[in-house]
């Protein structure tokens, strides 16, 4: 990738050649669709957000930034500290900077932020970083003196975790370790990588294990003040070899008046003994049982018709895998009459035509499957039947079992399926469907799908529809702490690609549930993207707009604090403002069009304008939208676009706040302080005179007229 963008540790905001700016379209022409988040359960059941488990979460859905209190006490409510808990403290307190290596399930999380309080206090603030940071990122990085800063599943800038042995990384552990010292902050690293070969001297790499599970429940459980013989019960129940993070899950559930036998049901282990039981056994299993299975693990919740008809194409792409050219698929399922005629050959051979199953053979399999069933789904007055696994925790244990005892010639037919099925432009159901089953195969298979059906779709190899099934893969595994932090290193290497199609994926999933998840990586990746000036085409700069848009909506919807996007653009206005005096550089247009393109973007259902609900939900960022809005105003070729963004803006008030005549108010205020004097009569002006217009019929006059009242009582104020 010698040609594609570089890590944007600095801005040039010198002339760039690129296109001249230009106006975006206007508010109820944006296509901004906002249907990329997950919401309600979902496939991944406990799967969860944040940095605290799932029954404590506080519903935040951003993996980095600043920790709040009430996730901290949640995630070390009852902590129980490890044997290896008090070696790691001292090291931490000594360097300033501690790594901690294991296995998923071990409890690094909850004991990086535990190390952290132990030795920066309980007062002090607590910030996750990137897991995509790399050495010299840290090493650069300014940190605040007194907090305590911590790297979940660190997987580094180059994509991995392993470079702790690399020649130079002694000398590179170093300078951040020199860095935190002279910040006097500290920091805990998190990976699943152990260190291979010669471990750095300047960082200690220390082996993470879990506490006594009988501890954690117990600790748990007294603090809850549950009866003795609960807490005995759930004690003596808990599974071998239980991850420490589900441990804690059924803790909290039995705490709070679950039954501990049903609890540890659940986590006993039913679902991957059966499914263990069902493949191992003694008559083997046949082409057409394993096409069953295969079929519900990425189409789930489908009709019989859609499903039969799935099936039937993967069996016969299976059948070369099973068979050779002189069987015919005889094992398939149970053998039909034999109606054909045998023919002599001169060889001697049998040329009997190989033989499909009959039809209605396809139903008995699946009736007599006990890994499938069906159910009733509701849809409005009508109902339909789906085919779903018996017990949802199958799903995840069949696609284990097929990984582990299925040769790369039936996973060669399975992609080929794939790539017919998403060819085809399946519905959304079955998109989805697909991109849930492709991220539980991720748990076991990640470099799989990744190579064999990710980066081929977000290079356009399915179209469009392989761009978004792609795209609903990574989004889903930002649903998955074990595999968040893989699917934004990899979306960062798309972004840095060369390749068109590449980045144009790399755009729409920083713009959804990624960008979400890690929303100061979507910021700095979607402006190298845009600015580096590989979006020469019209066509491609505007999805490179889009995509800015499409993040704030994201954010906005989710409740998530989408000023960080408009923190990012109103720092590269200033920053430009504050080193031209006259024209603005091409960076500078840049930003302003971003601007517009971001304030122009509406709601999908509704269609008004998403900073309309931002102003109204916080208030105290309305300055920094009047900032934005001021600097787009004032650039004459952008005004109009920016005149009709702010009407509509205004016009949608009345449904999305409470007060509107208050919103409009502050609104005004802050945009008549944020412009020059001599600015507020003209925009009093063209204001009023577009708020009669034809095209913004629209608009309520009397919160129009507040705005106006606003500016005019700050134009009013100032001196003649």
């Amino acid at each position: 990738m010698a040609d594609g963008i570089r890590q944007p540790a600095g801005e040039d905001d010198g002339p760039r050649p690129g296109p001249e700016a230009s106006a975006p379209p206007s508010p109820s022409d944006g296509d901004y669709r906002v249907y990329n988040n997950f919401y309600g359960p979902q496939y991944h059941g406990r799967a969860h957000f944040g940095i605290a488990t799932a029954t404590e979460r506080s519903g935040r859905a951003r993996a980095t930034g600043l920790l709040d209190g009430d996730e901290v006490d949640a995630l070390l409510r009852s902590y129980i500290r490890p044997d290896c808990f008090d070696g790691a403290a001292r090291e931490l307190s000594r360097t300033g900077v501690v790594v901690l290596t294991g296995p998923r399930g071990t409890g690094k999380r909850s004991g990086a932020v535990a190390l952290l309080r132990e030795t920066v206090g309980p007062s002090a603030d607590y910030v996750v970083l990137s897991p995509d940071i790399g050495l010299d990122q840290l090493a650069e990085r300014t940190f605040e003196a007194g907090v305590g800063y911590v790297v979940l599943d660190r997987t580094g800038a180059a994509g991995t975790a392993g470079d702790a042995a690399e020649p130079s990384a002694d000398f590179s552990w170093r300078r951040v370790r020199d860095q935190l010292r002279s910040h006097r902050a500290h920091l805990v690293i998190t990976t699943v990588h152990a260190v291979s070969g010669r471990a750095p001297e300047a960082v200690r790499h220390l082996p993470w294990r879990p506490p006594a599970l009988d501890k954690v429940v117990r600790a748990r459980l007294v603090q809850a003040r549950a009866p003795r013989e609960s807490v005995e019960r759930a004690v003596a129940g808990i599974p071998p070899r239980c991850p420490i993070a589900v441990v804690a899950e059924a803790a909290q559930r039995i705490a709070a008046g679950a039954d501990p036998d049903q609890v540890w049901k659940e986590h006993s282990g039913a679902a991957p003994q059966a499914v263990h039981e069902w493949f191992g056994a003694d008559e083997g299993r046949s082409l057409r049982e394993i096409a069953e299975v295969t079929t519900l693990a990425f189409a789930p919740g489908v009709g019989r018709r859609a499903f039969e008809s799935l099936q039937d194409t993967l069996e016969r792409l299976l059948e070369p895998v099973y068979f050779t050219p002189e069987d015919g698929p005889a094992s398939s399922g149970p053998a039909a009459p034999d109606t054909a005629e045998r023919s002599a050959a001169p060889d001697g051979r049998d040329r009997r035509p190989a033989r499909r199953a009959r039809p209605a053979d396809r139903r008995r399999s699946l009736a007599r499957n006990p890994l499938i069933t069906t159910e009733m789904q509701v849809y409005g007055a009508t109902t339909r039947e789906v085919m779903v696994f018996a017990d949802v925790e199958l799903r995840r244990w069949v696609l284990q079992e097929l990984w582990r005892d299925h040769p790369i010639e039936y996973w060669d037919a399975v992609r080929q399926w794939l790539d017919v099925v998403v060819g085809a432009d399946p519905d959304p159901v079955l998109q989805h469907s697909i991109a849930s089953g492709l991220t539980l195969l991720g748990h076991t298979a990640f470099d799989e799908v990744v190579q064999s059906y990710l980066d081929p779709w977000a290079r356009g190899r399915s179209g469009r529809t392989g761009q978004t099934i792609a795209a609903y893969v990574l989004w889903y595994m930002c649903l998955d702490e074990t595999q968040a932090a893989a699917a934004l290193t990899l979306v960062r290497t798309w972004a840095q690609s060369t390749h068109p199609t590449l980045r144009g994926t790399a755009l729409v999933a920083f713009g959804g549930q990624l960008g979400a998840t890690f929303p100061t990586d979507a910021v700095k990746w979607l402006w190298a993207v845009l600015r580096s000036g590989v979006l020469d085409k019209h066509e491609e700069r505007a999805s490179g707009l889009r995509a800015w848009a499409q993040l704030f909506l994201t954010l906005v919807d989710c409740q998530e604090d989408a000023g960080i996007v408009l923190d990012a653009l109103a720092h590269r206005i200033r920053k430009e403002q504050r080193t031209r005096a006259a024209a603005y550089s091409a960076t500078g247009l840049l930003a302003l069009e971003t601007v517009l393109y971001v304030f122009g973007a509406t709601e999908r259902l509704s269609g008004r304008p998403a900073v309309a609900r931002y102003v109204a939900d916080r208030p105290e960022e309305t300055e920094v939208v009047a900032e934005l809005w001021a600097a787009a105003l004032r650039y004459r070729p952008l005004r109009r676009s920016a005149l009709s963004a702010l009407l509509a803006t205004v016009g949608a008030l009345p449904a999305v706040a409470s007060d509107p005549t208050a919103v409009a108010t502050r609104l005004g205020r802050a945009l008549a302080a944020a412009l020059p004097p001599v600015e507020l009569p003209l925009l009093a002006s063209e204001l009023g005179q577009l708020a009669v217009s034809r095209h913004a019929r629209a608009a309520r006059p009397e919160h129009v007229a507040v705005l106006l009242g606003a500016l005019n009582s700050v134009k009013d104020s100032h001196p003649r």
